[in-house]
């Protein structure tokens, strides 16, 4: 999947899309993306204590947690779901920063379902050290054509 059928399947806007590939996905039960972290993102510049812009290089712990969610996303497409929610994290942890550079590997298995509720074990690795992993809850909504 590339990034221009990513941009059509999740209904965020960019610079909100947090996956930049799919490499492999079956439908219904796990995927396996990607997405390099640059040092000219807008979402790595932030405000420093005197209030002026100052280049951060790390990529922060709640977008690798929204990354993961994005791609537990698209594993629903199998469910004949349209749309869903980030509706709860749980057991999340950040064992290590992503930087400038890092191309990350985004792993996420659907776990348990309860429609309209979709339970996800998602993880976050750079040259096969895990970085981040969470319990990702889904819930499924329909869009009103």
């Amino acid at each position: 999947m590339t990034k221009r059928e990513l941009v059509r399947r999740l209904p965020h806007g960019g610079p909100f899309i947090f996956i930049d590939k799919v490499l492999e996905i079956d439908k219904g039960r796990r995927i396996k993306a990607v997405k390099t972290v640059t040092a000219d993102e807008e979402i790595l510049s932030v405000c420093d204590s005197n209030g002026g812009n100052s280049a951060h290089h790390g990529f922060p712990f709640v977008l690798l947690v929204e990354a993961m969610a994005q791609a537990s996303g698209l594993i629903l497409e199998a469910e004949a779901i349209e749309m869903a929610f980030l509706t709860m994290i749980n057991d999340a942890q950040h064992i290590k920063p992503a930087n400038a550079g890092d191309v990350l590997i985004i792993e996420s298995e659907l776990s348990k379902k309860f429609p309209p509720l979709y339970i996800f074990r998602a993880k976050v690795g750079v040259e096969g050290q895990s970085i981040a992993s969470a319990e990702i809850t889904l819930t499924s909504v329909r869009r009103d054509h």
